[in-house]
Formats: structure tokens, sequence, C-alpha cells
């Protein structure tokens, strides 16, 4: 057994999860319309595990220079000045209309769906041999006026393009892949890569 091994903590999904969506936030840039908000809430859907972690996760942190929180809601409604809203399992019915309802608005939309890019998501969680990995809409990130940097989608395992072309990153899913194992270390939430 290799010496790390041993003492390698088991993450669950919804902590790996959690931590994504605070790292996501280091390679997004949002216009500078967004930035009147005095907090950045991060707004949980139909994910209660994903919310409690990301809770414990963001406690005392900072985001974009602003005071970081979740928000858990039950209805789209509830989006407020949201940034990021995460759609967990149970808000997946949801989906197509909190789409609509964002509109052009400046927010990251990232589901855990396998249709999420195509029903309006701009990231999608996706589960391949017990890894966490994502992928990317670049066209809906383009809608909602968020740039993503070019080591987000490096590490992404698709990307689609704003032509609706699309691209599969294999050295990207070996990279995510490695960094996202729930059965190793999760990412470390200020490591600075992913």
């Amino acid at each position: 057994m290799p010496a790390g091994a041993q003492n390698a903590q088991q993450y669950s999904e919804d902590e790996v999860k959690a931590v994504f969506l605070y790292r996501f936030t280091s390679f997004i840039e949002w216009p500078p319309s967004s930035e009147s908000a005095p907090v950045f809430t991060i707004a949980v859907l139909g994910a209660d595990g994903v919310a409690a972690a990301l809770a414990h996760l963001l406690s005392g942190r900072s985001i974009k220079d602003k005071p970081a929180q979740v928000h858990k809601i039950a209805r789209i409604q509830d989006l407020g000045n949201a940034r990021i809203v995460y759609i967990g399992a149970s808000g997946h019915d949801d989906l197509t209309a909190l789409a609509a309802a964002v509109g052009d608005r400046p927010v990251l939309i990232v589901t855990s769906d396998a249709q999420g890019l195509a029903r309006g998501g701009t990231i999608n969680f996706v589960s391949m041999d017990r890894h966490v990995r994502f992928e990317v809409s670049l066209t809906e990130a383009s809608r909602a006026g968020l740039k993503i940097s070019s080591d987000l989608l490096a590490v992404a395992t698709r990307v689609i393009g704003p032509t609706g072309s699309m691209m599969d990153s294999q050295m990207g899913s070996r990279v995510a892949s490695a960094r996202t194992n729930t059965t190793a270390a999760a990412p470390k939430a200020d490591d600075g890569h992913f």
C-alpha cells in the first residue's frame, strides 16, 4: 500500500462538490455589474448534503473580497442575488425553469444532471469511476456574461463551445480525476489548483 494511502481520508461526494463550488469562484470572472451585492452568495436547491458541506467550508471565508455564504433555497423565486446556484438531484425538475428565470443575469448555474448542459447549466458535475468530474458550457457562460479561465477549462472532461462545437479533454480528464477521487484526499479549498 502506498505511504499516503493509509492516511487518505475519504470524502463524500457532497463534500467534494462543495469544494469544487468554492474553488470555481477562483477561475470565473463575473461582470462588474454583479459586484454591488455586499455578500457573495451560493444558493443550493435540492441538495441538503452539499448545502451543509458548503456552509461548513464557507464559514469565515470570503469570495471575491466579499463575505461568503450559502443559501439553501426551496424555490427558484428564492434565488435572490446569488452569483452561483447549484441544483442537486431533487431539484433537476426545476432546471429548465431556473435557467429561464435567471435569463441573462450573471449567475453561474451548476448541476449534477445527465442533461445538465443541454438544459441550461453552465457547469455540470459528472461521476465517472467513483470520481467527481465536471463539464462546461461556454455558450451558457457567455449568455450569463461570465468569463471562465482556461485553467478551469483544461481540467474539464468536456467543453461545449459558443458555436456548439464540443471538445473532449482527455488530459483534463486525467488531471480532474486525480484531484477529485472521492476515496482519496479531496482538493484543498485554498491550494490554488485543481
